[in-house]
C-alpha cells in the first residue's frame, strides 16, 4: 500500500532544477537493474551507514553504455508510520556525502528505495525498476 501511494505520487511529471520536464509515465521500462556503489564498490541489498555517510552513493548499471539522468530516493523515516516518508530527486547518478537529506534523515535500520531512475542511451530515455536498500550499522 505504501509503495503504491509513493509510486502514484511520483508518477506525475516533475520539473527538476530547470531541467526539461521528463514524463515518467511515457518512458519505456527496461530490464536493466541499477546497483548502488559506495566508494566504487558495488553494494548488495544492505549498505553500511558509516560508508554511506562517509562516501555518499552512486547509481550504476552493468551496461555502461547507458547514462543515469536522474533518480528519486524514497527515505522511509524513523517513526515507521504509513505516511512517514520523504522523497528527494537527484540529478545525475550521485548523492554526495554532504547531502542534507542523507546526513539528517538516514539511520541504521532504515530502508531507502531508489525509484524513477531515468537512464539514456543514444538520446533515448528509459525508466528502470525500483529497488530498495537496508541501512545497517
Amino acid at each position: 500500500m505504501k509503495r503504491f501511494l509513493i509510486t502514484l505520487l511520483l508518477s506525475v511529471p516533475l520539473v527538476a532544477f530547470g531541467q526539461a520536464e521528463i514524463d515518467l509515465t511515457k518512458l519505456p521500462l527496461v530490464a536493466h537493474k541499477p546497483h548502488v556503489a559506495i566508494n566504487g564498490s558495488h553494494q548488495r541489498n544492505v549498505v553500511s551507514i558509516t560508508e554511506l555517510l562517509k562516501h555518499g552513493l552512486q547509481v550504476v548499471l552493468d551496461d555502461n553504455s547507458f547514462k543515469v539522468i536522474q533518480f528519486d530516493i524514497i527515505y522511509d523515516c524513523h517513526s515507521r508510520s504509513l505516511f512517514d516518508f520523504s522523497v528527494k530527486r537527484y540529478i545525475g547518478d550521485k548523492v554526495d556525502p554532504g547531502d542534507d537529506y542523507l546526513q539528517k534523515r538516514v539511520l541504521a535500520g532504515d530502508v531507502i528505495t531508489i525509484d524513477n531512475t531515468v537512464i539514456e542511451k543514444k538520446g533515448v530515455k528509459f525508466k528502470m525498476k525500483d529497488f530498495g536498500l537496508i541501512i545497517s550499522n
